[in-house]
């Protein structure tokens, strides 16, 4: 597993405790505050592809800050045109649109070890049953969801 953090700059305490529990729970990720030093426009865009493309999940930090991002919607939609792992992070109560409904929400950094071992049963599943993974992505990325949402109650 590794899990590509999107969250908006204004964002960057909460994302680095999110970076943090990971590396505790010994699972990689990506944060993107780690590479500030990239321009804008073409590079960063290529930048984010490229990171993304080596990632398994995503998590994406939602506050009222989220809603001035361009970022992180682009991060968003990458990610669902192959099925990846998402969850939605609130660092505090925030509307979601409709469009982010349907994954599942984090509240608390514990929800983090949560998500790692509901992943890691839904892998085990999938290897147990001898599904072959790359037909049914989507089939696991549903069962993880629907999964983690009832322990997240």
């Amino acid at each position: 597993m590794n899990v590509f953090i999107s969250h908006k700059k204004e964002d960057g305490a909460t994302a680095q405790e999110i970076y943090n529990e990971f590396s505790r729970l010994g699972v990689n990720s990506y944060l993107d505050i780690l590479d500030s030093n990239l321009s804008g426009g073409k590079e960063l865009t290529e930048h984010i592809k490229e990171q993304l493309n080596k990632c398994t999940d995503i998590i994406v930090v939602m506050s009222e800050q989220t809603k001035k991002s361009w970022w992180v919607p682009f991060e968003i939609g990458m990610s669902a045109q192959v099925d990846m792992p998402t969850a939605s992070f609130l660092k505090s109560y925030v509307e979601l649109p409709d469009y982010l409904q349907y994954w599942p929400r984090l509240k608390y950094i514990s929800d983090i070890d949560t998500y790692v071992r509901t992943r890691h049963e839904i892998e085990r599943t999938m290897l147990h049953e001898h599904f072959d993974q790359r037909s049914n992505k989507a089939f696991e990325t549903s069962l993880f969801y629907d999964e983690l949402k009832k322990k997240l109650r």
